[in-house]
């Protein structure tokens, strides 16, 4: 997908937004825009939202509590309630007066009602929410958590309500309400679920099954299962090693055939995906953790690392505070519409989490017939469609009017044609909020690990440290065992392909005080192949591990680690998969009289060190040279065969495409002889060490024709960039795009291709018994004239950080929060 920007590509027809930053600033020849630009309400109200806080006290009515609140020079606050309803309250209160906008665009996407304000061009997103149901589960996972943390939710509720409440009276609601001429409606417990709905769906829903029964229609079952295996054919980086107890394999049907109907049906699916926000489908791998015991470190406490990989927007995804009340206290990052941090640390632990493979979406094709409608196959019995009814308001049209057919197996989710079935774990019922306040409370392993128990969805590498050295680190999540054949294909709805069970909490993949001295997860399979229970495969959205490699590589081979080998580590820009093939690369021209541009490439290449450096040389022929080579190897195949690509979709033959770069560096380095290297139709075999040569001679080409036959001139930065979209969609209001280091498979990930809008959105590193340091690649505004909008953005890049832990920053404002009387 084109991950642009953290709701997609949401340009919310605000342009007009860069009109009012140009005329807050001054800047003459502006055209009138009348009541959008008066100084009292208007949208030029956004500079007097913009100011620095002032010392104030701020009576607000039905505040259980008082907070003073202490901003460091880079706008993160320092709360300490007398309370912790006070606490939850003005959590709520911040987080509102500075992302109220990006909050609602959450809550509006999760729930499908963009189109009601941004315009039909949204009803596509809209109509696959409400499909999709998180509005329906946010609902259900509300009235299932313990009364407690309903009251929690409550009170941050009432907080944000009291900032929506300050900013209308006061004519300071921001500034994209006022040119999308709307006003956000009061905030719900329910919509804080949402935001937890949209995290799990972005983290966790795929349509990977879609995408393999594509292959298997076009390819065939045994060339798409040769290519698109269960368990890649290269070496991988588990974490947990076993020994494994359980016994339970799923049986594999080779016989598999996916009907023409089907195919059309998922192809339909495929390229209607390619219109949603690309925030709506999982279809890259997040994150890196680990964590390292007082054994190994050179503090002789634990250090935790974490640095999750999402879109990186402006404003951010998360929200940094630190916060402090009566029985707790903790910092770390929210996601704003959230009362309690993800990703932090209390008094006694740390912790930080990355997406874990485990398949999560299931497909069903139903069986219907004329004789039998509204109805469809289960166990051989006709049984009705039930049916959800929706109106969906549209901005500028009349509303829409959406049936949704249910089945046992889950809303139908096809667009026409043959009716598929979804059965998305994150639409179950769970109290996964219920888990984060335990782990909030938790002081050790094993109160850490209980409160995870509950946990369901996204499944999640939640990496852990505490303040006697300990470590450890668990995959928690709900793990499906299935009696079908292939669950990975979309599977018969009325056959027994069914869920019945789960994996037991004791042998999902974790590790607790190895002896290595440290835990590492990086998308990487986090057990190996002997692990008898199916998580997903090689196709299922997960890295191909060489961010793993690497970070194994480091930790094993360095001893008594510091923070500052931390720090380097989460910024390393080694590409790992070049240690391995460029070297055999420049052996495949051992012997053969080459061009002089080639002979000069070759002199780069070979004394390169793997880094993805912006001024690099080696890089930017090694990145062009790779996509060469994948697509001269696989995309004849595909061609021969017709298998469709959507533009940004898993299908498409590219350096992205994590199973066929498997592949590839399994055939170079073992099967160079392998029959996928020659085209189909060819006569004449071709081996690896052929399709390399041409592949080089390609990359020079291109490269030469783009930036001359200077070799020198040919730096990373200048074909590989990175961006922070603002969600307004004005580029103007955006960072970037900037020549840039690394790339999708560097620990210091840039994700994407050449123009990279997702990475580490949130550095950490939680020394205990030393200082602890964060970064984040935004600041706490949406405000695009505030001094906290991209502030952090300088020190992300440079690779530099922030302190971090429980202790207040050095602040230059306090505000005190305190009941109206």
């Amino acid at each position: 997908m084109n991950r642009r920007g953290l709701l997609g590509t949401i340009p919310v027809l605000i342009g007009l937004v860069v009109l009012v930053v140009v005329q807050t600033k001054g800047i003459a020849s502006v055209p009138p825009l009348g009541a959008t630009l008066d100084p009292a309400t208007g949208a030029l109200n956004i500079g007097s939202r913009a100011k620095l806080p002032r010392s104030v006290t701020i009576p607000i009515a039905h505040m259980p509590g008082t907070v003073t609140v202490s901003y460091s020079a880079q706008g993160i606050p320092d709360l300490h309630a007398t309370n912790q309803s006070a606490l939850w309250f003005a959590m709520g209160y911040l987080e509102a007066r500075n992302r109220l906008f990006e909050m609602d665009l959450i809550r509006r996407e999760a729930a499908g009602e963009l189109s009601a304000v941004l315009g039909p061009s949204y009803l596509t997103s809209d109509l696959f929410e409400l499909r999709l149901g998180l509005m329906r589960t946010a609902k259900a996972n509300f009235a299932a958590l313990p009364a407690t943390d309903r009251k929690v939710l409550a009170i941050f509720s009432n907080g944000v309500n009291a900032a929506r409440s300050y900013d209308i009276s006061h004519h300071q609601l921001p500034v994209e309400f006022r040119l999308l001429n709307y006003t956000p409606a009061p905030w719900t417990p329910t919509d804080s679920m949402l935001v937890q709905g949209y995290l799990t769906q972005t983290l966790d829903y795929s349509q990977n099954p879609v995408d393999y029964s594509i292959l298997v229609g076009h390819l065939g079952y045994q060339r798409t299962m040769d290519l698109f295996p269960v368990i890649a054919k290269n070496p991988q980086s588990p974490y947990d090693l076993g020994p494994y107890h359980s016994q339970h394999h799923i049986p594999i049907d080779p016989s598999t055939t996916v009907s023409p109907g089907l195919l059309a049906s998922l192809q339909a699916i495929a390229q209607a995906s390619t219109k949603l926000p690309d925030t709506a489908i999982h279809s890259f791998s997040n994150s890196n953790n680990w964590a390292i015991s007082g054994s190994k470190s050179s503090t002789g406490n634990a250090i935790v690392a974490g640095d999750p990989h999402l879109n990186q927007t402006l404003p951010a995804v998360w929200y940094w505070v630190n916060a402090h009340a009566p029985g707790i206290s903790f910092a770390g990052v929210t996601v704003p519409g959230l009362p309690i941090i993800l990703i932090g640390r209390n008094h006694s632990i740390a912790w930080s989490e990355t997406d874990v493979e485990n398949q999560s979406t299931f497909f069903y094709q139903e069986t219907t017939s004329k004789a039998h409608p509204g109805d469809y196959l289960l166990h051989g019995a006709w049984v009705p469609f039930g049916h959800i009814t929706y109106t969906v308001k549209v901005k500028g049209q009349p509303a829409q009017h959406l049936v949704i057919d249910t089945t046992a197996n889950g809303p139908i989710i096809s667009v026409h044609g043959v009716k598929v079935a979804v059965y998305w774990l994150g639409a179950q019922v769970s109290t996964d909020f219920a888990s984060l306040m335990g782990v909030l409370h938790a002081s050790n392993w094993t109160q850490f690990k209980a409160a995870l128990s509950s946990w369901r969805a996204p499944s999640q590498n939640f990496v852990f440290g505490d303040r006697h050295g300990n470590i450890g680190l668990i995959s928690a999540g709900y793990y499906p065992i299935l009696s079908a054949r292939d669950p990975w294909l979309v599977m018969n709805g009325n056959s027994g392909d069914r869920i019945i069970g789960s994996i037991p909490y004791r042998e999902i993949p974790q590790s607790y005080d190895p002896k290595s001295g440290f835990v590492f997860s990086a998308n990487q399979r986090p057990v190996a192949a002997n692990y008898p229970y199916y998580l997903g495969t090689s196709f299922n959205f997960f890295s191909n591990g060489y961010r793993a490699d690497e970070i194994h590589a480091v930790l094993s081979t360095t001893s008594k680690i510091t923070p500052t080998d931390v720090a380097h580590l989460q910024n390393s820009v080694t590409d790992y998969l070049a240690t391995q093939l460029v070297p055999w690369l420049v052996r495949q021209f051992n012997g053969v009289h080459e061009p002089p541009a080639v002979a000069a490439a070759l002199h780069t290449l070979s004394h390169w060190n793997a880094r993805m450096g912006a001024s690099s040389t080696a890089a930017s022929i090694w990145w062009t040279f790779l996509g060469d080579e994948i697509h001269d190897t696989f995309g004849p195949w595909f061609a021969r065969y017709r298998v469709p690509q959507p533009a940004g979709s898993s299908l498409v033959v590219n350096q992205l495409n994590a199973p066929l770069v498997e592949d590839l560096q399994y055939m170079d380095l073992s099967q160079p002889s392998s029959p996928f290297f020659t085209p189909p139709g060819n006569a004449h075999k071709v081996t690896a060490g052929t399709v390399a040569r041409e592949a080089l001679g390609q990359a020079i080409a291109t490269l030469t024709h783009k930036f001359g036959s200077n070799q020198q001139s040919w730096r990373w930065d200048r074909l590989h960039f990175r961006e922070f979209p603002s969600l307004s969609g004005a580029a103007g209001l955006s960072y970037g795009p900037r020549g840039s280091s690394g790339d999708a498979w560097t620990v210091d990930a840039a994700d994407g291709d050449l123009l990279s809008e997702a990475g580490p959105s949130w550095r950490m590193i939680v020394a205990f018994g030393d200082r602890g340091y964060a970064i984040y690649p935004g600041g706490q505004s949406e405000n695009p004239l505030s001094p906290w909008y991209e502030n952090q953005i300088p020190d992300w890049f440079s690779g530099r950080y922030l302190p971090f832990g429980l202790g207040a920053l050095p602040g230059i404002a306090t505000w005190t929060l305190e009941p109206r009387s």
